[in-house]
């Protein structure tokens, strides 16, 4: 075998090694992006599934404050709806008849009046109480109607106003006053 022969032959087994390795590297390049392709479709599907989550987390989100916002609407509108209730009642009790105005006021005294205790009433009432012999009047007080007794040294006040009256019915009762007013 000549020179050019072993050259040839020598050529041949490179290029065939060379071939070799080229097929090797492509199955590699190929693996390698097959392995890529993979991990960029479970990153994908991942990053997929984060965005499900937290859309369906905003939404859930967003319907609690949707919802909190109508209770608060309501108890808005309730609150206005007792205000509205309760200045009501403090117009009826300031438009008392005299007569039945009268009636509560003794049935007050009849009650309440202790001996050494002064009177106090809204102005309206004062000529009405001054005319009873036994009331020692102690003036008028900023009020519906009623009365505010108070022992002469002013350490001892009970008062039953009807302001006062008012405002400890509508605290004892405000459940029942609620289901009359809202419940439909």
């Amino acid at each position: 075998m000549g020179l050019d022969e072993v050259a040839q032959e020598i050529l041949s087994e490179c290029r065939a090694a060379a071939e070799a390795v080229v097929g090797e590297a492509r199955k590699e390049a190929a693996r390698m992006t097959a392995e890529a392709g993979e991990r960029a479709r479970a990153v994908v599907a991942v990053r997929l599934q984060q965005a499900e989550r937290r859309a369906r987390q905003l939404r859930v989100q967003e319907l609690a404050a949707a919802e909190l916002e109508g209770k608060r609407a309501r108890l808005a509108m309730e609150r206005e709806m007792l205000e509205a209730a309760v200045g009501q009642a403090r117009e009826m009790l300031s438009a008392l008849p005299r007569e039945r105005d009268e009636r509560m006021l003794s049935e007050i005294l009849r009650r309440h009046s202790a001996p050494g205790h002064r009177v106090f009433s809204a102005k309206r009432n004062e000529a009405f109480l001054r005319a009873i012999p036994t009331v020692e009047y102690g003036g008028t007080v900023n009020c519906l109607g009623g009365i505010l007794f108070e022992s002469r040294d002013g350490s001892v006040r009970m008062d039953f106003t009807y302001d006062t009256m008012l405002r400890d019915l509508v605290e004892r009762n405000m459940k029942e006053i609620a289901r009359m007013l809202f419940s439909g």
